[in-house]
């Protein structure tokens, strides 16, 4: 039960982390710029920050 919880809200993390990448890189390109950092784009804390809320506080999203 633990495995599949801690594996549902890193699926969840990291998606997150990819529609923000994506938002990024494409507001980037948007902007007429031909070159960026992508390790700009990525917000690395994002997985963590979820991860560390969830054991905290129990609350492990959405129930499907």
């Amino acid at each position: 039960m633990a495995g599949a919880l801690l594996s549902n809200l890193f699926r969840q993390q990291f998606r997150i982390v990819v529609e923000d990448m994506k938002k990024t890189v494409e507001k980037e390109l948007s902007a007429g710029k031909k070159e960026f950092n992508i390790q700009n784009a990525i917000k690395a804390d994002t997985v963590t920050r979820g991860l560390r809320s969830a054991l905290a506080t129990g609350n492990w999203g959405k129930d499907k």
